[in-house]
């Protein structure tokens, strides 16, 4: 299977979006510079009932394969994810409930394209008085013995593991690492429900662990490596690799260091959504100081739809308002595919792509410019290229860190 020869040689950026927008930069990026795209979306995002972004697998997949050969991506280049796929989105329910949508939501996802399985049991649910690793050992257990997907299973990359970071960051707990006795008991655990459930075919799995990193509203935690070789080298020998979550806005020699230590997979989200929102932010600069006619009103849409709903900022920013465009937890994010902050950036587009060339070069600085004009002979629209420019940098940084070169 292709992403097991990928990752013979190299590891691989996992891009943990649903933002169309971003995709459509991360996909040309990828085709202008012939690179794997490995694209992910979590169980929010994306699932049955249509997670936050309203698409179930089935569209989710659809609008990539269309945005895909449109771009003119090869076919081949094209890798589909599913990350943290459990009770995440019925957490709040009976862990029963939630494990039964958790079977439904895995087998959605495996009816469509999506080579790459991320199964997450280590959520508690509303009903969990007492929650440990034997329980979501358990949860692991009985998702994988389920007859449907395990007979979809055996041509899948697989990822499981209990120390599974937070998805979207953003905890203020202390961390805690995971140790190397933790790794060899998970592993063998792990092993025997593979046989159990005759998945043995699967032979080599990715574990997710917590090596020590996450970021908050404006800074980052990064991990330790110094007694990391163990870790690895157990992984070697065992013929597993690790899945790096929250890997957001580490510095380009902490990216390295994790490929180094046979991190197989860096997964990353909210640094791509929160450069596109900076992408969205400049160009309304530009409409502002040239006065269009009918502006967007971009960052005023997005407040008032993060006012009136606060679901999914609340338990993250509280009280302080001065995080909601700002933050590096990016919680506009969920807010994005509100229909008048979908009318404000097709407003937006439409103002930024009518500028002629000199217009759009003069808000620019040196290196901008360059960056500008050439994509603009690859003949890309004024608003996808402005924002190329800024999601590009995390593009670049993820894919050199990981032994590919950038034309």
């Amino acid at each position: 299977m292709k992403i097991y020869n990928l990752i013979k040689t190299k590891s691989l950026p996992s891009f943990c979006t649903a933002n169309m927008d971003v995709l459509n930069s991360i996909m040309f990026f990828c085709h202008l510079n012939k690179l794997p795209c490995l694209i992910e979306c979590t169980s929010n995002q994306v699932n049955q009932n249509g997670g936050y972004t309203r698409k179930t697998p089935k569209k989710f997949v659809k609008e990539i394969i269309k945005l895909r050969k449109k771009i003119k991506l090869k076919k081949n280049h094209l890798l589909l994810g599913g990350d943290h796929l459990g009770p995440l989105p019925w957490k709040n329910i009976s862990s029963k409930a939630a494990l039964k949508n958790s079977i439904k939501l895995i087998n959605s996802f495996l009816n469509e394209k999506f080579c790459k399985i991320h199964i997450d049991t280590s959520i508690k649910c509303k009903d969990d008085v007492v929650f440990n690793n034997e329980i979501i050992f358990q949860r692991t257990k009985e998702i994988l013995e389920n007859i449907n997907i395990k007979q979809k299973l055996k041509d899948k990359f697989l990822v499981i593991g209990s120390e599974v970071p937070l998805s979207g960051s953003g905890d203020d707990k202390k961390i805690t690492l995971t140790s190397l006795r933790q790794i060899e008991e998970e592993t063998k655990k792990f092993r025997k429900i593979l046989k159990r459930a005759n998945l043995k075919r699967i032979r080599q799995f990715g574990l997710v662990v917590e090596p020590g990193m996450k970021y908050m509203h404006y800074s980052i935690k990064k991990p330790n490596f110094k007694k990391f070789y163990k870790k690895k080298k157990l992984s070697k020998k065992n013929n597993f690799v690790y899945e790096a979550h929250s890997t957001d806005y580490q510095p380009d020699i902490i990216l390295k260091k994790l490929v180094n230590n046979n991190f197989k997979f860096l997964k990353v989200g909210p640094e791509l959504t929160y450069n596109y929102s900076r992408s969205l932010f400049f160009m309304q600069n530009i409409e502002e100081k040239l006065r269009v006619k009918k502006e967007s009103m971009l960052k005023e849409n997005i407040i008032n739809s993060m006012k009136k709903n606060k679901k999914y900022w609340f338990n993250y920013y509280g009280k302080d308002k001065k995080l909601f465009l700002n933050s590096k937890l990016d919680r506009m994010r969920y807010y994005v595919n509100e229909k008048n902050v979908e009318g404000a950036i097709k407003i937006l587009k439409k103002n930024i792509n009518s500028l002629n060339l000199k217009k759009i070069l003069f808000f620019l600085k040196k290196e901008q410019k360059k960056e500008f004009l050439n994509f603009h002979k690859k003949k890309l629209t004024h608003f996808e290229n402005l924002k190329m420019i800024f999601i590009s940098k995390s593009l670049i940084r993820y894919f050199s860190a990981c032994g590919y070169k950038i034309n």
